[in-house]
């Protein structure tokens, strides 16, 4: 017996798109800092990317829905298996 799958609902969990969001950014901060020589316009880049990945975060972070919130976790436990009795 295998343990339910929960249901498809086609949408995809906001910490895993605010986590894809994180790592572009990155890529593109680390592209920045390879091509333009300019060390100002790097640092202001990597702080606009910081930013965008906090408020990134704060917002996904709020659609998240705490378990304490969820009603009481009832915890199925299996029977164990019989085991064989010594002769």
């Amino acid at each position: 017996m295998s343990a339910p799958t929960p249901a498809k609902t086609g949408t995809t969990e906001p910490v895993a798109i605010a986590e894809g969001v994180r790592a572009l950014l990155v890529a593109i901060v680390a592209a920045g800092w390879v091509v333009i020589p300019d060390t100002t316009i790097n640092i202001v880049v990597s702080a606009v990317g910081v930013a965008i990945s906090v408020a990134s975060s704060i917002l996904a972070r709020r659609r998240v829905v705490p378990l304490a919130k969820l009603g009481p976790v009832i915890t199925v436990v299996p029977p164990a298996p019989d085991t064989p009795k010594e002769s």
